[in-house]
Protein backbone atom coordinates (compact mmCIF):
# COMPACT_ATOMS: atom_id res chain seq x y z
CA UNK A 1 0.00 0.00 0.00
CA UNK A 2 2.77 2.17 0.79
CA UNK A 3 4.63 1.64 -2.50
CA UNK A 4 1.27 2.47 -4.39
CA UNK A 5 1.07 5.73 -2.30
CA UNK A 6 4.76 6.38 -2.83
CA UNK A 7 4.14 5.73 -6.86
CA UNK A 8 0.79 8.31 -7.13
CA UNK A 9 2.56 11.07 -5.11
CA UNK A 10 5.20 10.44 -7.59
CA UNK A 11 2.80 10.18 -10.58
CA UNK A 12 1.40 13.35 -9.50
CA UNK A 13 3.99 15.86 -8.22
CA UNK A 14 6.52 15.28 -11.68
CA UNK A 15 3.09 14.59 -14.10
CA UNK A 16 3.40 11.97 -15.24
CA UNK A 17 2.95 7.77 -14.95
CA UNK A 18 4.82 5.52 -13.28
CA UNK A 19 5.79 2.63 -15.80
CA UNK A 20 3.56 -0.54 -14.75
CA UNK A 21 5.25 -4.06 -14.03
CA UNK A 22 4.54 -4.68 -18.05
CA UNK A 23 6.78 -1.88 -19.61
CA UNK A 24 9.17 -2.02 -16.89
CA UNK A 25 11.29 -4.52 -18.53
CA UNK A 26 10.60 -2.55 -22.26
CA UNK A 27 11.49 0.48 -21.03
CA UNK A 28 14.85 -0.99 -19.07
CA UNK A 29 12.94 -0.11 -15.51
CA UNK A 30 13.42 -3.10 -13.09
CA UNK A 31 10.39 -2.79 -10.49
CA UNK A 32 9.61 -5.73 -8.77
CA UNK A 33 7.48 -4.59 -6.18
CA UNK A 34 5.12 -3.69 -8.79
CA UNK A 35 2.33 -6.09 -9.43
CA UNK A 36 0.57 -6.82 -13.34
CA UNK A 37 -2.44 -6.07 -12.16
CA UNK A 38 -1.98 -2.20 -10.52
CA UNK A 39 -2.53 0.30 -12.92
CA UNK A 40 -1.36 3.54 -11.95
CA UNK A 41 -3.05 6.47 -13.49
CA UNK A 42 -2.21 10.42 -13.84
CA UNK A 43 -3.20 12.65 -10.91
CA UNK A 44 -3.37 16.51 -10.31
CA UNK A 45 -2.00 18.01 -7.44
CA UNK A 46 -5.59 17.96 -5.65
CA UNK A 47 -5.70 14.64 -5.60
CA UNK A 48 -2.13 14.65 -4.36
CA UNK A 49 -3.13 17.00 -1.68
CA UNK A 50 -6.31 14.20 -0.69
CA UNK A 51 -4.26 11.58 -0.52
CA UNK A 52 -1.34 13.00 1.91
CA UNK A 53 -4.39 14.74 3.86
CA UNK A 54 -6.20 11.09 4.28
CA UNK A 55 -2.79 9.42 5.22
CA UNK A 56 -2.10 11.85 8.20
CA UNK A 57 -5.43 10.76 9.38
CA UNK A 58 -5.00 7.48 10.18
CA UNK A 59 -3.00 7.11 13.66
CA UNK A 60 -0.11 5.42 14.05
CA UNK A 61 -1.08 2.17 15.66
CA UNK A 62 -1.16 -0.86 15.86
CA UNK A 63 -4.20 -2.40 13.76
CA UNK A 64 -4.99 -4.94 16.48
CA UNK A 65 -5.03 -2.11 19.48
CA UNK A 66 -7.98 -0.65 19.27
CA UNK A 67 -7.07 1.75 21.86
CA UNK A 68 -4.04 4.48 21.39
CA UNK A 69 -1.83 5.26 24.12
CA UNK A 70 -0.09 9.04 25.06
CA UNK A 71 1.90 9.75 27.63
CA UNK A 72 3.26 12.73 29.74
CA UNK A 73 5.86 13.36 32.09
CA UNK A 74 4.86 15.98 34.26
CA UNK A 75 7.34 18.12 36.53
CA UNK A 76 6.56 20.35 39.89
CA UNK A 77 8.47 21.85 42.73
CA UNK A 78 7.13 23.80 45.58
CA UNK A 79 7.76 27.33 46.61
CA UNK A 80 9.56 28.67 49.35
CA UNK A 81 6.91 29.99 51.39
CA UNK A 82 5.49 27.01 52.64
CA UNK A 83 4.42 26.25 56.45
CA UNK A 84 5.38 21.98 56.56
CA UNK A 85 6.91 19.91 54.61
CA UNK A 86 3.78 17.79 54.06
CA UNK A 87 2.68 21.32 52.45
CA UNK A 88 5.00 21.71 50.10
CA UNK A 89 4.96 18.14 48.79
CA UNK A 90 1.38 18.32 48.40
CA UNK A 91 2.00 21.72 46.17
CA UNK A 92 4.89 19.79 44.34
CA UNK A 93 2.82 17.34 43.44
CA UNK A 94 0.18 19.97 42.01
CA UNK A 95 2.20 21.51 40.11
CA UNK A 96 3.53 18.29 38.60
CA UNK A 97 0.27 17.18 37.80
CA UNK A 98 -1.14 20.41 36.27
CA UNK A 99 2.32 20.38 34.55
CA UNK A 100 1.53 16.79 32.68
CA UNK A 101 -2.09 18.24 31.85
CA UNK A 102 -0.53 20.45 29.65
CA UNK A 103 1.61 18.22 27.90
CA UNK A 104 -1.03 15.83 27.38
CA UNK A 105 -3.54 18.88 25.71
CA UNK A 106 0.05 20.01 23.77
CA UNK A 107 0.33 16.76 22.64
CA UNK A 108 -2.93 16.10 21.33
CA UNK A 109 -4.41 20.23 20.37
CA UNK A 110 -1.16 21.09 19.61
CA UNK A 111 0.39 25.22 20.47
CA UNK A 112 -1.09 28.24 19.73
CA UNK A 113 2.47 30.46 19.28
CA UNK A 114 1.65 34.23 19.01
CA UNK A 115 5.17 36.76 17.96
CA UNK A 116 5.76 40.25 18.24
CA UNK A 117 8.89 42.23 17.47
CA UNK A 118 9.42 45.69 18.11
CA UNK A 119 11.36 47.37 15.47
CA UNK A 120 12.64 51.16 15.41
CA UNK A 121 15.34 52.83 13.59
CA UNK A 122 16.32 49.29 12.07
CA UNK A 123 17.20 48.33 15.17
CA UNK A 124 15.45 45.39 17.40
CA UNK A 125 13.51 47.19 20.71
CA UNK A 126 11.72 43.77 21.97
CA UNK A 127 10.64 40.58 21.08
CA UNK A 128 7.95 38.69 22.56
CA UNK A 129 6.65 34.89 22.23
CA UNK A 130 3.81 33.51 23.76
CA UNK A 131 2.63 30.00 23.77
CA UNK A 132 -0.79 29.02 24.71
CA UNK A 133 -2.48 25.77 25.17
CA UNK A 134 -6.51 24.92 25.51
CA UNK A 135 -7.72 21.81 25.33
CA UNK A 136 -9.80 18.90 27.73
CA UNK A 137 -7.95 16.16 29.31
CA UNK A 138 -10.27 13.77 31.05
CA UNK A 139 -9.52 10.37 32.52
CA UNK A 140 -5.73 10.66 32.63
CA UNK A 141 -3.80 8.09 34.84
CA UNK A 142 -1.22 8.82 36.96
CA UNK A 143 1.15 5.45 36.50
CA UNK A 144 4.23 6.73 38.45
CA UNK A 145 5.35 9.52 40.97
CA UNK A 146 8.77 10.04 42.86
CA UNK A 147 9.82 12.92 44.80
CA UNK A 148 13.43 13.55 44.87
CA UNK A 149 15.54 16.49 46.20
CA UNK A 150 12.42 18.83 46.25
CA UNK A 151 11.67 17.57 42.36
CA UNK A 152 7.95 16.03 42.47
CA UNK A 153 7.92 13.94 38.95
CA UNK A 154 4.93 12.08 37.93
CA UNK A 155 3.91 9.98 34.91
CA UNK A 156 0.83 10.39 33.65
CA UNK A 157 -0.99 8.00 30.50
CA UNK A 158 -4.21 8.85 28.83
CA UNK A 159 -5.74 5.95 27.01
CA UNK A 160 -8.37 6.73 24.20
CA UNK A 161 -10.27 4.47 21.75
CA UNK A 162 -8.13 4.80 18.30
CA UNK A 163 -11.86 5.56 16.52
CA UNK A 164 -12.69 8.09 18.51
CA UNK A 165 -8.68 9.69 18.02
CA UNK A 166 -9.05 9.76 14.45
CA UNK A 167 -12.66 11.32 15.07
CA UNK A 168 -11.55 14.07 17.46
CA UNK A 169 -8.27 15.21 16.82
CA UNK A 170 -7.07 13.85 13.29
CA UNK A 171 -7.58 17.02 11.64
Amino acid sequence: MKNLFFMLVVAGIFGGCVPSAKNASKSGVANANVSPDVVVQKIDKDDVRDIIREEKMIAPYNEMDSELSFTAVGEGIAPLNTVSSAQALALAKRAAITDGYRQLASKLYGVKINGKDTVKDAMLQSSTITAQINGLIKNASIIDENFNQGLYRVNLELKIDAEKWKELFAY
